[in-house]
């Protein structure tokens, strides 16, 4: 699996120094950082003392500008003023999280006025046109922890879409403008690379590949495929393309592809790269279909909120027996969300192999990130999976949308959702909806 570093996470500890709660204050940001530090493997770049004046706040953003910290979290420890706050919004451009606390003198009579702080604070936010994310009460609370969570997810994915490098393999097939892209919003937005590998030099990769190393795969996808012994020798040629595009994708480091499917690589070359993209999602390499380069974004953002590996698949229809949605793809899922051991075999009439599945039972978000017009949306739903024998040849899975499956599909039609999605197992609406707010993408959830 690819793994995404640690994200940097700027803190500061908001006072004032007239007003009680100082001491329980500095307690409860150190108990915070404890756990953001052991609990969610953040690194910490703190301003470690309380900041009292606006020369204080002026070190804070310096430093972390120096870091390059991939969030800041405003704790208030009690009432502070709102230069202290401004001065640090105004400077940085990352997502922020506002953290106030309840009273922590009460037994004193005293007040500390985190919440009086937090909400000045507030109207700077929108003044500023920045967004913030709203936390409360101690890190000892289990519904603090999962705010925080949410917030830290969504921050990881905004930091691993800004740093990742989509490659896109030959050119999508003629009629499927759903899958153009416009690169330059991706990157003003997004800040994701995009790279191009044409099926001419992926041809040549393959055509390097050895005999030894091609044995070696065989071993591998005989202990994760069901091979007939008739489909072994077409099996050889999955082999060596999946090693083509692994050792392209390590060179490079791809965290993405979308790839020229068909007609080249399954009609002509009777080698279809289905049963690949299954292993390489397996392996935390996202490979989406048809050169679907939003759908590519689609499925980075999935695997990072979820942590486990989404996949491909077109909406075929609705099924009145199960009371569920059929998705369906050509055999491109990854064989670890399969119920049974895949079988490799011909899922289309075309003399190559792909694999033939369905998915196991489970929760289940389906998404996609759409753009039109170069403005980007997010559509996602939630549902659960029901486990049946295999529809169609190919990865199949059918799920009874929470909230109803006729809302959803109407829904997608409305949104102008093509018929391909992400679908990744897991409840990830409130990351979802956390992602898109510090974005600012317009989303549409259902639950």
């Amino acid at each position: 699996m690819i793994s995404f570093r640690n994200l940097r996470v700027g803190f500061v500890n908001l006072v004032s120094p007239m007003l009680a709660g100082k001491e329980e204050a500095i307690k409860h940001a150190n108990d915070i950082k404890a756990y953001l530090k052991k609990e969610q493997n953040t690194v910490v770049v703190d301003y470690e003392k309380p900041i009292l004046q606006r020369s204080q706040s002026v070190e804070a953003w310096k430093m972390f500008k120096t870091n390059d910290v991939d969030a800041v979290i405003l704790f208030n420890g009690t009432f502070s003023t709102g230069e202290l706050t401004a001065e640090i919004v105004r400077n940085l451009d990352c997502p922020f999280a506002l953290w106030g606390i309840g009273e922590l003198a009460l037994d004193r009579r005293d007040i500390s006025g985190s919440m009086i702080g937090l909400m000045a604070a507030s109207t700077l936010f929108k003044n500023l046109d920045k967004r913030y994310s709203f936390i409360y009460d101690t890190i000892n609370n289990d519904q603090t922890r999962k705010r925080i969570s949410v917030f830290l997810q969504a921050v990881k994915a905004i930091a691993y879409l800004k740093e990742a490098t989509i490659a896109v393999i030959g050119m999508r097939p003629d009629g499927f403008e759903v899958s153009d892209f416009d690169e330059l919003a991706i990157k003003k937005i997004f800040g994701t690379e995009i790279t191009k590998l044409s099926l001419y030099t992926l041809s040549k990769r393959m055509k390097q590949v050895g005999e030894e190393e091609i044995d070696k795969d065989m071993e591998i996808q005989k202990r994760l495929f069901t091979i007939k012994e008739e489909g072994l020798s077409k099996a050889r040629g999955l082999s060596r393309l999946y090693l083509a595009v692994k050792d392209f994708v390590l060179e490079h480091n791809i965290q993405s592809y979308a790839p020229d499917c068909w007609p080249e690589l399954r009609d002509i070359d009777k080698t279809p790269i289905c049963s690949i993209n299954g292993r390489m999602n397996d392996e935390g390499v996202m490979a989406s279909c048809e050169c679907d380069v939003d759908g590519s974004l689609t499925l980075m953002l999935e695997y990072v909120l979820a942590g486990t590996p989404p996949w491909w698949a077109d909406f075929v229809n609705i099924i009145p027996e199960h009371d569920a949605l059929f998705w369906w793809h050509c055999g491109n899922a990854p064989h670890s969300l399969s119920r049974n051991k895949p079988v490799l075999e011909n899922v289309f009439d075309f003399g190559g192999l792909s694999q033939t599945a369905m998915m196991k039972a489970g929760t289940a978000t389906v998404c996609r990130m759409n753009s039109i017009k170069g403005s980007f949306t997010i559509h996602a739903g939630i549902g659960e999976v029901i486990e049946t024998e295999p529809m169609l040849r190919g990865s199949n899975l059918l799920i009874r949308m929470r909230g109803g499956n006729m809302e959803f599909v109407e829904s997608m039609l409305k949104q102008g959702i093509p018929h391909h999605n992400g679908i990744v197992y897991g409840d990830i609406l409130d990351e979802l909806d956390e992602f898109a707010h510090h974005m600012e993408i317009p989303i549409t959830l259902h639950r």
